[in-house]
């Protein structure tokens, strides 16, 4: 099947049916699973290749700087070739860098394979929010971004419990090897179900100074950018939860490996009912209501957080009561802000969705460390980083909203002074 614009239903309206959304929830497990299946492998592939640990980490490192400069590429090349093409190109390069992966004789080779896995990866994160951008608007849309956001926080779950069953096979090759079955799977089944969403007169001319035009122009938009942003510091509480688990739970909470995956398992629950929870009460109250809601949740639950950390008791069950809601109000925030920052991009969805998926992983990579500043035998450090991101998340998304009201004043009087095109609901 061609990797162009002739895909399902071609030269037909598309519309968001139940089907495409299952789709492309599938699709956002990309990036997390590819992240996250090697991890239970990472001292067998270490000492496989003649190094330590910590080096082989850089794998991920390299593999998330694929992500985020990815995004800003592929987001560009979305709106101006399209975005089945552009996303069936990532998956296939996805699918060439896992071969390179599997085969990696050093730890350089394989480092430069998870740069290309996480440049192809990224085409799954970018598209799928752009043809939600591009093929519905308010509740219908907010609803959507619930579904893959919860889509997006089953990958880490899912991940490593792939990877542990792959690595029983045969060591940590055959975990690669399974990504590449995998990655092979989701360049099928998008070739099969994901059709063109942007139309060959919205799509913007291949021109370098045309496209980086583009994200000069939403970085100018302070209604994008606040609620961008708000989307990306709600993404770095859950990063730093995720960074500082491991030794929350074993070194402060004195817990085994058992009861490290239990609290895992927790965090990921709540993460995906957050999101599930979410879509109905969006569509209900609207996302901006919810998006203050969910933020308030969070810095209330959060907050908690800072005192049992500081003061106590901190045990399993408090850690519980209080990181539950704060990392399932996240959830709700990251699409709610979502919703509302693409809102604002239907003349480049693409470069939209990428521009906010770079702050976000960016976001993520540059404050998650900071979790653990203090050492491995307190909790406080990552309690305190977790709640000022979402104050944080709540400044922006507030420097957003009143953005969002000036243009609309604007509007009434300069019809074109507003980010969003005309017909656009934001």
């Amino acid at each position: 099947m061609s990797s162009g614009g002739r895909g399902p239903r071609a030269g037909a309206p598309v519309t968001l049916t139940a089907g495409l959304i299952l789709v492309l929830g599938l699709l956002m497990t990309v990036n997390p699973i590819t992240s996250n299946i090697y991890l239970p492998a990472l001292g067998e592939m270490a000492e496989d290749l003649g190094t330590t640990v910590a080096g082989a980490q850089f794998a991920l490192t390299g593999f998330l700087l694929g992500v985020a400069g990815g995004q800003l590429i592929v987001g560009a090349l979305a709106d101006s070739l399209g975005r089945r093409r552009v996303l069936l190109w990532g998956l296939a390069v996805l699918c060439a860098a896992g071969v390179l992966v599997a085969a990696a004789p050093t730890l350089g080779v394989l480092i430069a394979g998870r740069v290309l896995q996480g440049l192809g990866s990224s085409a799954a994160i970018v598209v799928a929010r752009a043809v939600v951008s591009d093929t519905a608007r308010g509740t219908q849309a907010a609803r959507a971004y619930s579904l893959l956001m919860g889509m997006l926080a089953a990958g880490p779950l899912i991940g490593p419990l792939l990877g542990t069953m792959l690595l029983q096979l045969g060591g940590w090759r055959i975990t690669f090897v399974g990504l590449l079955v995998m990655s092979v799977l989701y360049f099928v089944v998008a070739a099969l179900t994901v059709p063109e969403t942007l139309p060959k007169d919205l799509r913007t001319p291949v021109r370098i100074g045309r496209l980086l035009g583009n994200y000069r122009r939403l970085v100018r938009e302070p209604g994008y950018l606040g609620n961008a942003l708000a989307m990306g510091a709600g993404f770095a509480a859950l990063a730093t939860h995720v960074s500082a688990s491991s030794f929350v739970a074993q070194d402060v909470l004195r817990t085994d490996e058992f009861g490290f995956s239990f609290l895992y398992i927790c965090y990921a629950l709540a993460v995906m009912g957050g999101s599930a929870l979410n879509a109905p009460l969006s569509a209900r109250f609207g996302p901006r209501r919810m998006l203050v809601a969910s933020q308030l949740v969070a810095v209330a639950s959060l907050a908690a957080l800072v005192v049992l950390a500081t003061l106590g008791p901190f045990t399993v069950w408090t850690f519980l009561a209080t990181i539950v809601p704060g990392c399932a109000s996240a959830s709700a925030l990251l699409a709610n802000a979502t919703t509302l920052t693409l809102a604002r991009v239907a003349f480049a969805a693409g470069s939209g969705a990428a521009l906010m998926g770079f702050m976000q992983f960016t976001l993520g990579a540059v404050i998650s460390p900071l979790g653990g500043v203090l050492g491995p035998n307190t909790a406080a450090p990552m309690a305190i980083v977790m709640l000022g991101c979402v104050l944080a998340s709540a400044a922006f998304g507030a420097w957003g909203w009143r953005a969002e009201r000036r243009a609309a004043l604007r509007s009434s009087t300069h019809p074109d002074s507003v980010l969003h095109t005309k017909g656009e609901r934001p």
